[in-house]
């Protein structure tokens, strides 16, 4: 299974975000200057966006937190440095704008970021144009989709809960817990926690790592109760006992039909 792409400057589309009101404006005015001089020199395109609704609010931070994930960038702020989503899960627009990075409108790259567990790897927009501007090789060779992975999964059902098939919306990634770490969090419409392990072939220790997910301690941390608290799986496929396993635990299945979500099999 493999989905190839081979990325190229003339492909790419640069959006802008910022708060008019929470926006630092020197730090806007730096950035917008350099997007100019990015788009004389390397022929890349760029959208400025001031007002976003609500809807539009969500939808962005649904979609660059999709964008990102273990082994590629880190978007969410901590150890010091400002990243684009706060540590209260809100766009961080008091810091700086936020600049999203698209090919042929699939997000590739959000700035400000950091590199996955390194210290002092903050890039900001400011630093990612620059480098852009100074470079003479291919910046974006390291984002070229080689195969279909578990991330490519988890980001898929957060781009598109009804996957699922039920009325879903994104909550959050990688929630910790101390008996485990939930990969992702979905809503339902009864305001119930969807947590999800996510395989690309579930197999019986799924099982074990799915019901080490402690529903007391996660309704404690979210402030909710228990009972508003689901367990699930979802997979391309599944081997041994699975079916029979996930009813006796109370863990729902949901399995993926792969012909139907974008990639081809080759």
């Amino acid at each position: 299974m493999s989905s190839e792409t081979r990325i190229y400057l003339q492909e790419l589309r640069f959006d802008l975000y910022y708060s008019l009101e929470e926006s630092p404006v020197d730090e806007v005015a730096k950035v917008l200057g350099l997007l100019e001089k990015v788009k004389q020199a390397k022929k890349i395109k760029f959208n400025i966006i001031t007002n976003i609704t609500e809807n539009d609010y969500k939808k962005l931070k649904r979609e660059i937190s999709a964008a990102a994930g273990p082994g590629k960038f880190k978007i969410v702020s901590g150890g010091g440095a400002a990243l684009a989503i706060s540590k209260s899960k809100k766009l961080n627009f008091k810091q700086g704008p936020i600049l999203v990075i698209l090919n042929k409108e699939e997000i590739i790259r959000v700035c400000p970021y950091g590199e996955q567990g390194v210290k002092g790897s903050r890039i900001s927009p400011f630093d990612f144009l620059t480098e852009i501007m100074n470079s003479k090789t291919d910046l974006f060779s390291d984002l070229d989709e080689k195969s279909f992975t578990e991330q490519n999964l988890r980001n898929l059902i957060i781009k598109k809960p009804s996957l699922l098939g039920e009325e879903l919306e994104y909550l959050e990634v990688e929630v910790s817990l101390d008996s485990a770490i939930i990969d992702l969090v979905l809503i339902d419409t009864n305001k119930n926690h969807l947590l999800l392990e996510i395989k690309l072939d579930a197999k019986d220790r799924t099982i074990g790592q799915v019901t080490r997910y402690n529903i007391d301690d996660y309704a404690k941390k979210k402030g909710i109760e228990p009972e508003k608290v689901r367990k699930g799986i979802v997979t391309l496929s599944y081997t041994g006992q699975i079916a029979k396993a996930c009813k006796e635990n109370k863990i729902e299945l949901f399995i993926i039909d792969f012909k139907n979500i974008g990639y081809s099999v080759k």
